[in-house]
C-alpha cells in the first residue's frame, strides 16, 4: 500500500491524487465528509490540515491508513497498484461521482437522494465505523435526524433506535410525546421503566395515571399502588372494575389510552 520515497509527498498532494483517481471533484469529495468545497482546497493547496475526524473519514472512503496520508515520507503507489498489493479490503471504486450511493473503505456505506423536500434529501442512509450522521426526511444511520429516523441515537417525529427522542419514539431509551422502550419518559410513556404524564409499566410513575406492577401517581392501579386514587389489582374481582375506576377519577380520558390501561391492569392482575 505503500512506499518511501527520496522526496516527500505531502498530505495535499495525496488528496489530489486520490480525489482523481476515484474520479470525485472538490466538491463531490467536500458533500462526502459535509465541509465546504473550501476547505478540501485549502487541504490540497497545504494550506491547513484536516481535523482527525475528517482524516479518519478521508482513511475510510479512500481505503489508506491515515498514517499514510499524514507522514510526508511515504509515498503512495498508484491505486492499480495499490489494489493489487492489497489482501482482504472492502475498496469498491464508483469512478462516476454523480451516483448518489457511496460503498468506501472498511465498511461505510452512505445514500443521499436526489430528491429533496425544503432542501433536505427525502432520504439519507450514513452508516459505518465512528460518528456517522444522517440527515434527512427519512434518515438511517448511527446517529439520525428526520421526520422518520431509524438509529443508534434517533432524533425526529417518528423515532425507532437504541436512543429515541421525538413525538413518537420506539428505542431503548425513549424520550417522547409517546414514548415506548425497555425505559420510556413521555406525556404517555409504556415501558419496563416508564415514566410521564400517563405510564404503564412494570415500574409505572406518573403524575396522572400509573398502571402496572408497582404503580405511583395520582391515579395508581398497580399490585403495588400508590396516589391520591389506588387500586390494588388483588381487589379486582370482577370484569370493568379497572375501567370504572379510571372514568370515576378521569371521566374524560381518551378512550384508547383507557382500553390499554384497562388491559395491561388485567394483564398485571392475572399474572
Amino acid at each position: 500500500m505503500r512506499r518511501k520515497g527520496m522526496e516527500n509527498m505531502r498530505l495535499g498532494d495525496k488528496l489530489i491524487q486520490l480525489r482523481r483517481e476515484r474520479g470525485y471533484s472538490q466538491e463531490q469529495l467536500a458533500n462526502m465528509l459535509d465541509v465546504s468545497r473550501q476547505s478540501v482546497s485549502k487541504w490540497e493547496a497545504d494550506q491547513s490540515i484536516p481535523e482527525i475526524n475528517k482524516l479518519i473519514m478521508l482513511s475510510d472512503i479512500f481505503g489508506v491508513a491515515v498514517d499514510d496520508l499524514i507522514r510526508d515520507d511515504i509515498e503512495l503507489l498508484p491505486l492499480d497498484k495499490r489494489q493489487a498489493m492489497s489482501t482482504g479490503e472492502h475498496n469498491v471504486n464508483h469512478a462516476n461521482g454523480n451516483y448518489p450511493n457511496r460503498i468506501y473503505g472498511y465498511g461505510f456505506y452512505e445514500y443521499k437522494s436526489k430528491t429533496k423536500v425544503f432542501g433536505i434529501p427525502l432520504v439519507h442512509v450514513k452508516t459505518g465505523y465512528g460518528i456517522q450522521v444522517a440527515r434527512g426526511i427519512i434518515a438511517i444511520g448511527n446517529i439520525s435526524i428526520g421526520v422518520v429516523s431509524i438509529g443508534g441515537v434517533s432524533v425526529g417525529g417518528i423515532c425507532f433506535g437504541g436512543v429515541g427522542l421525538g413525538l413518537l419514539a420506539i428505542a431503548g431509551l425513549a424520550l417522547g410525546g409517546i414514548a415506548l422502550g425497555g425505559a420510556a419518559i413521555g406525556i404517555f410513556a409504556l415501558g419496563a421503566m416508564a415514566l410521564g404524564m400517563y405510564s404503564v409499566g412494570a415500574m409505572a410513575l406518573a403524575s396522572e395515571i400509573a398502571a402496572g406492577g408497582l404503580a405511583y401517581g395520582r391515579t395508581a392501579i398497580g399490585s403495588i399502588a400508590k396516589g391520591d386514587n389506588a387500586l390494588n389489582l388483588a381487589d379486582v374481582v370482577r370484569e370493568g372494575q379497572i375501567r370504572n375506576f379510571v372514568l370515576e377519577h378521569h371521566p374524560k380520558i381518551w378512550k384508547p389510552l383507557l382500553k390499554l390501561i384497562e388491559f395491561m391492569g388485567e394483564i398485571s392482575r392475572l399474572s
